[in-house]
């Protein structure tokens, strides 16, 4: 018996080995900037207010790029940070393509009474991906829980990780139906003399003096299409209230949007205002999905109601005859 070399297993592994470094520089890490603090300059406790920030964006499923690596980067930078920079998201984008991440995070915190924090997201090649920014009012509570507390809700609305795409898995065709035809219906003979006395007798023909008479159910008022009409005029009016509200809340983003333009950041005291405008887009979104459901179910009440007045309305006529023969005088009638 002859053996045949086996020559397809290196084939393979060399494949596989000119793929890896391809497949290695795909990777879903995150290049995460020093938190850049302000009004502080205790240097420990800008140390610990960093610290927090790594640690809370790092939590869940955010893979960090080692610190070493975005430190070497930003030593190379002529201001060492790229906070200080005069265009952010473009020093965030050569950050990470340096460190070949898929994105870059700049987190700014601004402690005290009123701690505000925001958040700036670039992909390698410059492009803002998301940006948003909060406060949060102390109650109490101690500065470093706050800051904590902050940073925490700002990562859950930021978009930091992409999306990865689900394979599409193409479902196998169902089986075919298989009808059975229904067994035939038994049918039972009956002696003859039975079949014809079971006969109906035929029917008495209506004597020649009846008079045919036909009757319509009187129509009267009824409270559906009154109802009806006023359900839809409340039903159109909640759709256009919607519309406003939608209009309102669109307004509210834009004008929060505009200090973010050309790539600009805007000053910390801008930022209460550019957080309420937001917070006034959101409620205003959710107050136009209720008006509308609303409006739409108003709507299609009343037409229910109007099309099943009309329906009701409709007469059905009845039938009746009078009758005078020599054997006296009859009245037959058929209600609808």
């Amino acid at each position: 018996m002859k053996i045949l070399p086996a020559s397809r297993p290196p084939l393979l592994l060399a494949f596989g080995l000119l793929l890896a470094p391809a497949a290695s520089a795909q990777t879903d890490s995150i290049a995460l900037h020093p938190c850049a603090i302000v009004g502080e300059k205790d240097k420990n406790t800008i140390q610990d207010y960093q610290a927090t920030c790594a640690t809370e964006i790092a939590r869940g499923d955010v893979q960090l790029v080692p610190s070493d690596q975005v430190r070497a980067f930003l030593d190379k930078e002529p201001k060492k940070s790229c906070a200080l920079a005069k265009k952010p998201s473009e020093c965030l984008g050569r950050l990470a393509t340096a460190t070949q991440a898929s994105r870059a995070v700049l987190i700014t915190l601004n402690p005290g009474q009123l701690t505000r924090v925001s958040g700036l997201v670039v992909n390698p090649t410059g492009e803002l991906v998301d940006q948003k920014s909060i406060q949060i009012r102390s109650r109490g509570q101690p500065q470093a829980e706050l800051v904590r507390t902050a940073i925490t809700r700002l990562r859950e609305q930021l978009n930091l990780v992409p999306l990865k795409a689900t394979p599409l898995v193409e479902q196998p065709a169902p089986p075919p139906l298989v009808t059975t035809a229904p067994p035939p219906a038994e049918v039972s003979e009956q002696p003859r003399d039975t079949a014809q006395a079971e006969q109906p007798a035929p029917p008495v023909s209506a004597p020649p003096d009846a008079l045919g008479v036909s009757k319509q159910a009187p129509s009267g008022g009824s409270w559906k299409k009154p109802v009806a009409y006023t359900s839809a005029g409340v039903g159109i009016a909640a759709l256009g209230l919607a519309g406003f509200f939608v209009i309102d809340g669109n307004n509210a983003m834009v004008e929060s949007n505009k200090p973010y333009e050309n790539n600009q950041y805007p000053p910390q005291s801008d930022l209460g205002r550019i957080s309420e405008l937001r917070a006034k887009a959101s409620q205003q979104r959710v107050l136009a999905g209720v008006s509308a459901a609303v409006g739409v179910a108003l709507v299609g009440t009343g037409v229910y109601l109007w099309l099943d007045d009309r329906r009701a309305a409709t007469p059905t006529p009845g039938v009746a005859a009078f009758s005078v023969g020599p054997g006296g005088v009859s009245v037959v009638g058929f209600l609808p």
